[in-house]
This record gives structure tokens, C-alpha cells and sequence, in this order.
């Protein structure tokens, strides 16, 4: 594991998962707020188009949360290289048996958290669990691994899988993680944000997975969750009209001649 830089600490540092996104850095943001000490790590995917604007976003929110937010202390982020983490044959074996078992038409679990709990793993005496920002879901569609602790198991009060209620599979793939965030809504957190008066500070974060000409795509799957739940202003205006044009295309001619023109844009718009 590297560092970006040392900073000394005088309270046992909160490892969190920090990808620049929404959730994530909200979760930052809270734990701040809660006078915690932050120590983020970020999983460098060298196959991951995004991965230098999230890392250009981190650098940037590292500067900017610190001189706005005085509570708590915020360390410089560790970087990890995927390449760098050996998935665990007993995580991935329950990874599998989670996604064979999940309802038809569900959104599958996503595959990060196969190196995730495997990180977790290879890394358990410097990093025994680690602090993940997933907001409480209305519905399976809308996070994949909020439903999935729903269906396999449940949570603590402390918000950390209930090892009593849940099955050896989900404890396996997520019972060193802990979720802060996963009892409050993206539109509660909207409303918080502006209560803070932290709007300026999440127009830094980073979320699109397929970026145009270094901005927001509009098309992608978290561009456009983020413009179906209102949160249109963290795009620019060009994201905005070219998700419209995609959705009308969906439509009208339904998701597979969506994701090819998806795929055929973004070969000429890199």
C-alpha cells in the first residue's frame, strides 16, 4: 500500500473507501462533522477510465474540506493498486454464491466488492475494517448491495453486518465493512448538504465512468442516476442534453440500441 503523505494523528485514524464520488464523499464529510479522523484509501484501477479525474477530484477535496471543515482531521489519501490485491478463493466463492441466489432482474452485485473484502483480508492487521458510503436505498435498483443485505441478512445498530442474522456468505463478503450512511436517502442528503452549506464542495467530486472530452458524460449509469434523482447540477449543460438524447433513444428503440450508440460515442468522443 503507498501513501500520498504522512501526517501525524493523535486519534486511531477511520480507514473509508474514497472514490471522489457522491456517496463517499459525503461520508467524509460526516464523519468530519462528527470530529472522527479520516483516513481514506482510494483503489487505484489502472483499467478504470475515470480514475485520473477521480484522482484530480481527491486532490482537490483533500485541499478544499480541511479549510471549510475544522472538526475532525482528514489525512492525505493511501492509494492501493488493484493489481496489488489477490482475491480470497473463500470471498470470491461467496460472492458467487450471493449472485446465483439473488431474484431474476435484480441488479447484480457489483465485482468491486470482491477485491474490496479481499483487500480486507490481505491487509486485516493494518486495516481491519474499513468504513464503505452506501446511502439507504428505496429500491434494488437503485443499490445492488443495500438490497442485498436486506435479502441475506441485516445490520447492526452500529451499522456493521449482523453476524447473528445473517447468512455465512454475506458475513464472508461484507462483515468487515461498516456502512454510516446506509440510514440516510440521497435526497436527505441533498437537503444536508444545503443545510451545511457544502454545495460548492460536492460540485468538485467526481462520478462519471466514461468521461467526454474531461467532462461528465450524461449517459453513463451514475450520470444518469444522478440526473433521475435530481441532482442535475453537478453536470454541465451538454451532459444534461446528451442524456436526454440517449433516454429518447432507449425509448424508442430500447437498451441494447442504447448502449451501442453509448459505445459508439464515446469511440469518437474520447
Amino acid at each position: 500500500m503507498t501513501t500520498a503523505h504522512s501526517t501525524p494523528t493523535s486519534q486511531p485514524a477511520r480507514p473509508v473507501f474514497w472514490t471522489s464520488g457522491w456517496d463517499s464523499t459525503y461520508m467524509v464529510i460526516q464523519l468530519l462533522r462528527a470530529g472522527d479522523t479520516v483516513q481514506p484509501i482510494y483503489i487505484y484501477n489502472p483499467k478504470r477510465k475515470s480514475r485520473h479525474h477521480e484522482l484530480a477530484a481527491l486532490d482537490c477535496l483533500s485541499a478544499i474540506i480541511p479549510a471549510r471543515i475544522k472538526t475532525g482531521q482528514l489525512l492525505p489519501y493511501r492509494v492501493v493498486n488493484l493489481k496489488d490485491i489477490e482475491i480470497d478463493p473463500g470471498i470470491a466463492r461467496a460472492f458467487d454464491e450471493i449472485l446465483e441466489t439473488i431474484p431474476t432482474g435484480q441488479r447484480p452485485l457489483g465485482y468491486q466488492y470482491r477485491y474490496l473484502a479481499s483487500f480486507l483480508k490481505q491487509y486485516h492487521d493494518e486495516v481491519p475494517v474499513v468504513t464503505l458510503g452506501l446511502e439507504k436505498a428505496l429500491s434494488p435498483e437503485t443499490c445492488a448491495c443495500s438490497a442485498v443485505i436486506r435479502q441475506f441478512g441485516a445490520l447492526t445498530p452500529d451499522m456493521r453486518i449482523d453476524t447473528q442474522r445473517s447468512t455465512p456468505a454475506l458475513i464472508t463478503l461484507l462483515g468487515n465493512f461498516e456502512f454510516p450512511i446506509m440510514n440516510v436517502t440521497e435526497p436527505e442528503m441533498r437537503q444536508n448538504v444545503k443545510d451545511w452549506g457544502y454545495e460548492d464542495i460536492m460540485r468538485e467530486i467526481w462520478f462519471c465512468h466514461r468521461p467526454v472530452k474531461g467532462k461528465p458524460c450524461g449517459f453513463c449509469n451514475p450520470c444518469s442516476s444522478k440526473i433521475a434523482g435530481g441532482m442535475d447540477f453537478l453536470l454541465p449543460a451538454e451532459a444534461i442534453e446528451r442524456y436526454q438524447t440517449f433516454s429518447r433513444i432507449q425509448q424508442k428503440f430500447g437498451p441494447r440500441i442504447k448502449k451501442f450508440c453509448d459505445t459508439v460515442y464515446h469511440f469518437f468522443h474520447r
